[in-house]
């Protein structure tokens, strides 16, 4: 998944509010491991609780991702389509969009 160039929270992705969801795609990670880190840390002090309200305040809500693009991703991860077909969606998907 492509990383994005702005911190967002994630419309797509989200379980509270987006936050994690929204690092995950920054950083190209699984939002699972940023839910993860983030659960550890509230056992840990509690400083993630309010890392993640301020950052709920902060970040702009970003786009979702198309339907179309996601499930051309989860199929590139799955091996079903390459690089290049990949790419090809996305370019298609840009074009008409």
């Amino acid at each position: 998944m492509a990383t994005s160039s702005q911190f967002m929270r994630s419309k797509s992705d989200r379980v509270i509010a987006g936050v994690a969801g929204g690092i995950a795609e920054h950083y190209g990670v699984d939002a699972t491991l940023i839910r993860v880190i983030w659960a550890l840390s509230l056992l840990f002090g509690g400083l993630g609780a309010v890392a993640y309200v301020v950052l709920w305040i902060v970040l702009p809500s970003g786009t979702p991702t198309p339907p179309a693009l996601q499930i051309a991703e989860e199929r590139f991860a799955r091996g079903e389509i390459n690089a290049e077909q990949l790419d090809r969606i996305r370019a298609d998907l840009e074009r008409v969009g």
